[in-house]
């Protein structure tokens, strides 16, 4: 059922003004004296409360996922909508914020990073929202604070989805969990500084990316627990030319990641689309990843092997893994190649055809070789989807185990 949508203005205690109830407040924003003030980076700008849900329904939801998941609680949500900076600005961006209810002091504070996502209307902080029940189940119904990135270019963003763009999905991140710290405040809440991460898909390479990012920079209020990541495209180089084999190019999906990363990307480094695509998917492609279109919309457009949508010599050379400028930017965003120090687990399905187990299998091979802190976990024959079903059980399960050590 949808939420209603109550809007909640307060003055944080950390001086923090929340300046009106309604529009997201613009860039540039006049003090009583005329001057325009700065903004700073994980300043929030807006929190809006979407509503409670309750104990019963949380269990309903939590008991959908194996490994009967007991509730405990249930959790009022919220969106929060801060300052991040994209390609030189500072943009704003949203992202879902749910608190356990009935106890002042959490547990600690979960961040899940969600998969791939073309739909705006289905962000995390949306009322109507794919993400972030079932995270506000597991997690916020037994005592944590739940956080989830809508992204750069979903939300209330109006960038263009940085799709696999490891650095705007930090910076969102990080900013987020800024702002989440200033709202809590405002909420009279106690801090709840242990975290913990959690990535699905493409929301596992942004999981190494913010478990890499924090161990390189802790943020302030928070200390790094562990972290897991799930079916995650770490080795991004690695991955595309796999996914370009005979072998998996027809794979459901496969075409429609492609058109993606090759919009994305193309917008993200400065480079035409024509210059990757063939002149009639690169007409064709953007209108398909401006937020508005639902992976339904895709198939009927795309072709159903994904070898079709490149130029042909721009495909004969991802396919020899030759350096261009798209193996050179795949390669700026891999998130496989360092060693976790805080503990991090790697999840894959034997039968993963969007995201292949070799990516799972790098990641943890390169770790270990380094003395990193990772184990890796089969989930068995099971697809993408499922793996991330049969993860939240031994999710909690960990974070409960390491919240209870001091």
């Amino acid at each position: 059922m949808p939420l209603s949508k109550i809007l909640l203005c307060f003055l944080a205690a950390a001086a923090i003004a929340l300046t009106g109830c309604g529009a997201v407040r613009p860039p540039d924003v006049r003090q009583a004296d005329g001057l325009a003030r700065a903004h700073a980076r994980g300043e929030l700008i807006q929190l809006e409360a979407l509503g409670p849900l309750e104990r019963a329904r949380l269990q309903q939801i939590a008991s959908e996922f194996p490994g009967k998941i007991a509730v405990a609680g249930g959790a009022s949500l919220y969106r929060v909508v801060y300052w991040t900076p994209y390609r030189g600005r500072l943009v704003a961006a949203s992202g879902l914020y749910a608190v356990p209810t009935g106890a002042a002091a959490a547990k600690g504070t979960v961040v899940y990073l969600h998969g791939t996502q073309i739909t705006r209307a289905a962000s995390p902080s949306q009322p109507q929202r794919v993400d972030g029940n079932e995270e506000t189940a597991v997690f916020a119904g037994n005592g944590y604070e739940v956080v989830l990135p809508d992204y750069i270019g979903l939300g209330v963003s109006t960038e263009p989805q940085a799709y696999l763009i490891a650095a705007a999905q930090v910076d969102a991140t990080l900013d987020l969990l800024r702002a989440v710290r200033s709202a809590s405040i405002g909420l009279g809440r106690d801090a709840a500084p242990s975290l913990y991460l959690m990535g699905f898909s493409q929301g596992g390479q942004s999981a190494a990316a913010v478990h890499r990012a924090l161990e390189r920079e802790p943020l302030a209020g928070y200390r790094l627990r562990g972290s897991i990541g799930i079916a995650g495209p770490y080795d991004l180089r690695a991955l595309v030319v796999n996914k370009l084999t005979p072998a998996h190019a027809a794979a459901p999906n496969n075409a429609g990641y492609f058109a993606f990363i090759a919009n994305a990307y193309s917008g993200h480094y400065g480079h035409a689309l024509d210059e990757t695509l063939t002149a009639e998917y690169a007409a064709a492609v953007p209108a398909l990843f401006d937020g508005s279109k639902t992976p339904e919309q895709l198939a009927p457009v795309l072709p159903e092997d994904a070898r079709r949508l490149f130029r042909p010599e721009f495909l004969h050379a991802l396919q020899a893994d030759q350096d261009n400028w798209l193996t050179r930017a795949l390669d700026e965003n891999r998130t496989d190649h360092w060693a976790p120090v805080a503990p991090f687990r790697i999840y894959y399905g034997d039968d993963d055809s969007d995201v292949l187990p070799q990516s799972a299998k790098t990641f943890y091979a390169y770790a270990k070789a380094h003395g990193g802190n990772v184990s890796l976990d089969a989930l068995g024959a099971v697809d993408h989807w499922n793996s991330a079903a049969l993860t939240y059980a031994p999710a909690l399960a960990w974070f409960d185990a390491l919240s209870a050590v001091k």
